[in-house]
């Protein structure tokens, strides 16, 4: 499939430079590079073996998904421990469920319904797909190796029902179980390589996921590697969203890391952006817009109005999914804003809407009186107009308490409150106009906002004219308790995210700084500011352009590239009408925006940071998401606070203040809010330990090392090990003192035994609780050949270095 010049696949980072004609073979992974899960890792598709049994009463209901994964788990690594001890190398998948120990379980069903989960989620790596094709086209062999307990078998089936063929698109595959020989140590790539005795293994190719099985696995048996590695920025994203509670899984997983493998034309400086675009904010529009089409045409609304800013790209996406998915719908974006409806939306103007102005934290009272038409202010006002409006209505008994009565006397007079009135009345004449034209027929229409309370819609309802004609019914992306008071009020609201109190919390924490994401949704989109009828009577909008910096412009051009990208890759995945759309789960989507805004890299957090945003309610304030007033206001808030308290108070701080504050934040104090959040985790706090281990071993020039920890996944060494390969150094060996073969060392195991053997002499202890079980195993066994052990480790008093000789 061309793209811009090219073959797909030469638009993947990793293949780019590319060039298969140096090759004499080229040899494939298959799960995670070939093929992908749409349901996300290995352990979804035990999540949905369990969902099935429980459907069919092959277990116990008590049994939820999250226990058989741990069952299925131990099963599989006691299927390695016992194989290992009878010499016979490799297992099958029979041979794991004959470990399952549950009393009175089918066994034999169970392990059917798992052949046919990974049936129905499975699907060809669209970039990869084009990749054989471009290799069938030049006559290139190909070949697939696999460490899979899966017989050729069945993956050969698995292939098939993807559209890759046996002899079209490879000529073997090689599985592990059946050769009784893994990728690891290279023994299962030199009996590939057996059968091709006059090809020199420097002219074979193996691309794979995996470090350790395809990129040093092939590297021992003379084959060049080329390791399909994801995205750095994308594995780190991950990683936070699981510390918060947000899982990679269902389509997002394997979406979401094609669209990160893009931007080869890129130029560097923009690559950020149009990775944020394809990773974060792609996949939260493409999906949200996606939704609105398929709810909207179930409940028989055929007519869609995206709202302004946002709306101009929210409208692109839904006239391409809906065209996608075969939905006849009418898309119509709407010039339409909070400040352009105020006024038109006020019916009367007394004590209530007096105190709703404070609710503009931004406007002051100068702002005011030009929204409201109400030209130059009184004298007694003048010396107040550039202070905020919720500063002085919340001073009716502090030291603005003058300006206070100035403000209520000018506004509730009777003549302002006449003007105000007048003024509304055209207001409202001028916007029905504009949106009679704009929508013509009454009718059942959706009005979409990304949220998040409401408000729009609300204004929008209190208009009779409007009410009469049409019926609105609003959608937005997240939702605060004040969209719930306001459906509880009549209006007809629908939301994306699931309305859970976790999500109504998360979603509250989000919307404390809603310019992140209008920002980067809105790109260069102008604001409207109200409507005027020009020279021909129509009603059009009064816009104002955006105000960027060239460099702003650029990068938010950047982000939208990234969006349009993560849709195309979703379309390639999804297909017509597929059953993937439904199962995006809106609680993810709702997890990468939390995840983005509330536990932000110290890259994002600069460099999103540096972006201006206007409040786009009537107030002409233009400012960064974080400045050095911000920073200012953070450090006077938590100086005299303990750290623990850092995090909440910043939160605490006023928007116009600190408007993201937990980028403010992470450029303040780097690492601060994650090492909070890791503290609360089930995680123990481990990543703080581990990066003060990795610090130790970097420090020491140590690039390369064996890691021993207790307690498998359970234990501090997973988190080690992402903390490691973060920092870019090696783990050659992973040896732990109380569970085997449960799948952390991920090929690289050794008993404590082999482990003080090796010829890498450097040695992380990455327990706290058994680290001195673990350095004596190691000093019994270490080798009596003069080189000593050199051990990091945590004592849980400090950190320490000792030398076992």
């Amino acid at each position: 499939m061309p793209m811009n010049g090219y073959s797909l696949w030469r638009q993947d980072a990793a293949l780019t430079h590319l060039d298969p004609s140096a090759f004499d073979l080229i040899s494939l992974d298959v799960f995670d590079t070939l093929l992908l899960r749409r349901c996300g890792p290995p352990e979804a598709v035990f999540e949905r073996v369990a969902q099935a049994a429980r459907a069919a009463a092959l277990l116990d209901p008590s049994i939820t998904d999250d226990a058989f994964v741990i069952l299925r788990r131990r099963a599989e690594a006691q299927a390695r421990q016992q194989a290992r001890g009878a010499a016979r190398g490799e297992i099958r998948l029979t041979d794991i469920y004959q470990q399952l120990g549950m009393p009175g379980v089918d066994r034999a069903a169970l392990e059917r319904l798992e052949r046919e989960a990974e049936r129905e989620t499975v699907v060809a790596n669209p970039i990869l797909a084009d990749f054989l094709r471009d290799l069938r086209r030049r006559g290139m062999p190909v070949v697939l190796v696999s460490d899979m307990y899966l017989e050729a078998r069945d993956i050969r089936n698995l292939l098939d029902s993807a559209g890759i063929a046996a002899g079209r698109d490879y000529e073997r595959l090689y599985v592990s179980c059946e050769h009784g020989a893994s990728k690891a140590g290279g023994a299962l790539f030199r009996m590939m390589l057996a059968d091709r005795p006059g090809l020199p293994p420097a002219r074979v190719l193996h691309i794979g996921d995996n470090p350790v099985t395809d990129k040093a696995g092939a590297t021992a048996a003379g084959i060049q590697p080329l390791h399909y590695a994801p995205s750095e920025r994308l594995v780190e994203m991950l990683r936070r969203e699981t510390l918060l509670g947000y899982r990679s899984c269902g389509p997002l997983a394997a979406s979401r890391g094609l669209a990160a493998r893009g931007a080869v034309e890129t130029e560097p400086e923009d690559r950020f952006w149009h990775g944020y675009g394809a990773t974060v904010i792609g996949p939260i529009a493409v999906h949200y817009a996606n939704w609105v089409v398929r709810d909207a045409a179930a409940r028989g609304i055929r007519r869609i109005a995206p709202l302004m800013r946002e709306g101009e790209l929210l409208g692109q996406l839904m006239v391409m999914e809906a065209g996608r998915l075969g939905i006849d719908v009418e898309v119509t974006p709407l010039a339409v804003s909070r400040a352009a409806l105020y006024l038109p939306s006020l019916t009367a103007f007394g004590e209530a809407e007096f105190r709703q102005l404070g609710a503009e934290i931004y406007l002051t009272v100068r702002d005011a009186a030009a929204m409201l038409d109400l030209g130059p202010l009184p004298e007694a006002l003048r010396i107040h107009g550039d202070v905020p409006l919720v500063d002085l209505l919340g001073a009716e008994f502090g030291e603005n308490a003058e300006g206070y009565r100035a403000l209520r006397l000018f506004l509730l007079g009777e003549t302002t409150q006449d003007r105000i009135l007048a003024r509304a009345r055209q207001a409202r004449g001028d916007l029905i106009a504009y949106l009679e034209e704009q929508l013509a027929d009454a009718g059942p229409v959706a009005l979409v906002d990304i949220g998040a309370r409401g408000s729009m819609f609300e204004r929008l309802a209190r208009i009779p004219e409007l009410k009469a004609r049409y019926d609105f019914h609003g959608y937005i992306f997240y939702a605060t308790p004040e969209a719930l008071h306001r459906m509880a009020q009549g209006i007809s609201l629908r939301t994306h995210m699931p309305l859970t109190a976790r999500a109504l919390e998360r979603a509250t924490v989000v919307y404390r700084s809603p310019q992140f994401l209008e920002l980067l949704l809105n790109g260069e989109a102008e604001t409207t500011a109200g409507y005027h009828r020009n020279a021909d009577g129509r009603v059009v909008p009064v816009v104002s352009p955006a105000q960027l910096s060239d460099a702003q412009r650029r990068a938010l051009r950047a982000c939208r590239s990234g969006i349009f990208d993560y849709r195309e890759q979703w379309a390639r995945l999804a297909g017509a009408g597929s059953a993937w759309d439904a199962e995006v789960a809106p609680d993810s989507l709702l997890g990468i925006l939390y995840r983005a805004v509330h536990l932000p890299t110290e890259e994002e957090a600069r460099r999103i940071g540096r972006l201006t945003f206007d409040v786009n309610n009537g107030s002409p304030i233009i400012r960064p998401l974080c400045d050095d007033a911000a920073h200012q206001a953070l450090e006077s808030v938590c100086a005299a606070a303990p750290p623990a308290l850092w995090l909440s108070l910043a939160l605490q701080t006023r928007p116009s203040d600190v408007p993201w504050p937990q980028g403010t934040l992470a450029l303040a104090r780097a690492g601060h809010v994650e090492e909070m959040i890791d503290g609360a985790q089930g995680g123990f706090g481990h990543r703080t330990i581990c990066r003060q281990l990795v610090h130790l071993v970097r420090s020491a020039g140590i690039d390369r090392f064996i890691l021993c920890a207790a307690g498998g996944k359970g234990g501090m060494g997973p988190a080690f090990l992402d903390v490691a390969r973060e920092a870019g150094i090696e783990c050659v060996g992973y040896a732990d003192l109380l569970v085997t073969d449960d799948g952390v060392g991920d090929g690289m195991e050794l008993s404590l035994v082999e482990a003080a053997g090796q010829d890498c002499r450097d040695i992380v202890v990455a327990s706290v609780g058994y680290g001195q079980a673990i350095l004596a195993a190691l000093r019994k066994n270490r080798r009596e050949d003069g080189q000593a052990l050199r051990c990091w480790w945590y004592d849980g008093a400090s950190f320490r270095s000792d030398r076992l000789s």
